[in-house]
C-alpha cells in the first residue's frame, strides 16, 4: 500500500454527553491535490510530512489505537482539517472529519456517508483549543464506541462512530497547518500527559484547601487529588463564579484521573445553561461501562454570579446544596471510598475547594 492522490474535504464542532448537537454549516469540498509520499510503517513516526497529506493506515483501526499529530497552526489560519477516510479517492466515505475553524472559533466534527455529509457536531466544554501561530499536540483514540480527541494533553471531545471503525483506511490532512510528526500506534491510557502540556494535579484534603496549593488562579480543566477520598460524613465545598455567557460546566467525583479506560464516576454534576437544550442541573453516574439515568433539577446558578456548591457524603447518597439551597440528593452505586479524583471542566472560575 502506498500514497495516492486524493481531493480532501473542508468543513465538517463541540461535543459533550447529554447536550444536543447544533448544526452550523454544511461541509464543503476543496479542489486541491495531495502530494505523493511513501507509506508510514506500523508504530513509527513520520517526520515533517507535506500538507496536503494522505497516508494509508498500515493496519486496521482497533480499540486502543491512536493517531498522534504534532504541529503548528499557521499565524493567519482560517481552517484546517484532519479526516479519517474509508479510502483514498475524493468520493470515499469519511468516518471522522475534524475541522478547526478560526473564522468561527469552534471545531466541527462530521462524517460523510454515501457521498452525503451528516449533521455537524460542535458542542464541547471548550470552544477551540487550537490557537493561531501556536504549537499543538493531538491524539485521536479509537475506543469501543467512539473516537476520543485530546488536544495538548486535555480531553476535548468524543465523537460516536457513524460507521464501523474497521472501514477507516487513510488519514488526510489539509489546510492552514504545518505537521512536524505523525504516528499511528497503540496506547493503554488516554489522555497521555506530555511534559510540555502537563496539567497540574492539585491535592485537596481536610488539612489542605485549594488555596494552600496554588499561587495563581485555577486553570481548567482541573484535576483534584482527593488524597483521603471523600468519606461518609465529609463535605466537599466548591466556591467559584459562573462566566458571563456560559454553556455548561461539570464536576465529577471519580475513581481515576484518566478519561480512557473510562473511570467510574460516582457523581457527575452538570449545570446546563443553553435554553434550547433545557436549562437544568443534571446528576448522573458512570458505572459498569455506561451512564445511568439522568436526574434533572432546577438551575440554581446564574451567569456572572458567584456560587457555593456543597456535597455532603452520606451513608447511601450525596446530598447537594447550592448557595445554601437544597438542590437534591444522588444515590451512589458503590463505595464512596473508591473516589480519589475530582475533575472540573467548563464555564466557571474556581476560587476555593475544601473538604471538612
Amino acid at each position: 500500500m502506498g500514497w495516492k492522490s486524493c481531493v480532501p474535504c473542508c468543513g465538517g464542532g463541540k461535543n459533550m454527553r447529554g447536550i444536543e448537537d447544533i448544526p452550523i454549516e454544511q461541509a464543503e469540498e476543496v479542489d486541491e491535490q495531495y502530494v505523493f509520499l511513501e507509506q508510514f510503517p506500523t508504530d513509527k513516526r513520520v517526520e515533517n510530512p507535506t500538507v496536503p497529506f494522505l497516508g494509508e493506515l498500515p493496519v486496521p483501526l482497533e480499540v486502543g489505537r491512536v493517531i498522534e499529530l504534532e504541529g503548528k497552526v499557521l499565524p493567519y489560519a482560517t481552517r484546517f482539517s484532519v479526516n479519517l477516510a474509508c479510502g483514498t479517492s475524493q468520493t470515499n466515505d469519511v468516518a471522522l472529519h475534524l475541522n478547526p475553524r478560526f473564522d468561527q472559533n469552534h471545531v466541527v466534527r462530521n462524517s460523510r456517508l454515501g457521498g452525503r455529509w451528516g449533521q455537524e457536531e460542535c458542542t464541547s466544554s471548550q470552544r477551540n483549543p487550537f490557537k493561531r501561530g501556536a504549537n499543538f499536540h493531538m491524539l485521536i483514540l479509537a475506543t469501543e464506541d467512539e473516537f476520543m480527541i485530546a488536544v495538548n494533553s486535555i480531553h476535548f471531545c468524543c465523537y460516536a462512530y457513524r460507521m464501523p471503525k474497521i472501514k477507516v483506511q487513510a488519514v488526510q490532512i489539509h489546510g492552514d497547518v504545518v505537521i512536524s510528526a505523525l504516528e499511528y500506534r497503540m496506547t493503554d491510557a488516554y489522555p497521555e500527559i506530555r511534559e510540555d502540556f502537563e496539567i497540574p494535579k492539585i491535592t485537596i484534603s481536610p488539612n489542605m484547601p485549594l488555596s494552600d496549593n496554588i499561587k495563581d488562579k485555577v486553570i481548567l480543566p482541573m484535576l483534584g487529588n482527593l488524597s483521603t477520598g471523600l468519606l461518609i460524613g465529609q463535605e466537599l465545598e466548591i466556591v467559584g463564579r459562573i462566566k458571563l455567557l456560559p454553556h455548561s460546566f461539570f464536576v465529577n467525583l471519580q475513581s481515576s484521573d484518566l478519561t480512557w479506560p473510562h473511570p467510574d464516576i460516582f457523581l457527575h454534576l452538570n449545570p446546563r445553561f443553553l435554553v434550547g437544550s433545557g436549562c437544568c442541573v443534571v446528576l448522573n453516574s458512570w458505572h459498569k461501562g455506561r451512564w445511568g439515568v439522568e436526574q434533572r433539577f432546577p438551575l440554581l446558578f446564574r451567569p456572572g454570579r458567584p456560587f457555593s456548591i456543597k456535597i455532603l457524603c452520606k451513608r447511601e447518597e450525596y446530598f447537594i446544596t447550592v448557595d445554601g439551597v437544597q438542590l437534591g440528593s444522588f444515590r451512589y452505586q458503590s463505595s464512596p471510598h473508591v473516589v480519589n479524583t475530582m475533575f472540573v471542566q467548563g464555564d466557571v472560575v474556581i476560587k476555593e475547594i475544601t473538604v471538612s
